[in-house]
């Protein structure tokens, strides 16, 4: 073969090689930019969730409450913690109203079997004593915590008189944490059985002198941790 004719065949080959090569370089951009694009699509959807508004409802008893995505794993521990706190303000806060009194106390058997503590505190003239000395006692929760379904509540019991707060105990309850459906009385759809007071030991107490509310199992007999 002629040497001019080897090196048109040798040009061209090389002119084939470059023109393969320039292929791939340009797929290759491209598939990265795709996935570059890609990438800053999840991103940004992610973060105009995560920016996005939480919605808000008020329920049947004029609370503002957060309207959480029932998909996310929180969910379940925040709603349990809602309504442990709910079931314990409505049984352990009173007000030197005895219609008051017992109407919060019936809220609180939906969420709660708080019927065995309310007969013996009943039993013991607690209520009365609440009215009758003009009494506000509320409760301060510390914190909330679980091992699988079995749940404590750590918080202070306090009584306020008119001389201002006159005694403060610690309480810890302990319960079971049942799954039911929800209902008009009870939106968390959780109930607390065998609920009993673990502790109830006084911290502080000033003023006028208060019947402490005794520890007691949901059995009515005496505990303590």
């Amino acid at each position: 073969m002629h040497k001019e004719q080897r090196f048109e065949i040798k040009y061209l080959r090389d002119i084939d090689k470059v023109t393969h090569t320039g292929k791939y370089l340009v797929f290759g951009v491209l598939g990265f930019a795709l996935i570059l694009i890609i990438t800053s699509m999840v991103l940004y959807k992610n973060a105009v969730i995560s920016q996005k508004p939480k919605p808000y409802i008020m329920d049947k008893n004029g609370e503002i409450r957060k309207v959480f995505d029932v998909y996310n794993d929180g969910f379940e521990m925040v709603a349990k913690k809602a309504m442990v706190t709910k079931a314990h303000e409505l049984f352990f806060c009173l007000e030197p109203d005895e219609q008051q009194i017992h109407l919060n106390i019936q809220k609180s058997f939906y969420y709660a079997d708080f019927i065995p503590l309310y007969e013996f505190y009943n039993s013991q003239n607690y209520y009365n004593n609440i009215v009758q000395r003009n009494t506000i006692q509320y409760i301060k929760v510390d914190s909330i915590v679980f091992r699988a379904n079995l749940g404590r509540f750590y918080g202070k019991v306090l009584l306020r008189g008119q001389g201002g707060v006159t005694k403060e105990n610690f309480l810890i309850t302990e319960f079971i944490m049942e799954e039911g459906d929800r209902t008009d009385n009870n939106l968390y759809g959780f109930f607390l059985n065998k609920m009993k007071v673990i502790d109830n030991k006084e911290i502080n107490s000033r003023g006028t002198k208060y019947n402490a509310i005794v520890p007691t199992n949901s059995d009515g007999s005496t505990s303590s941790e």
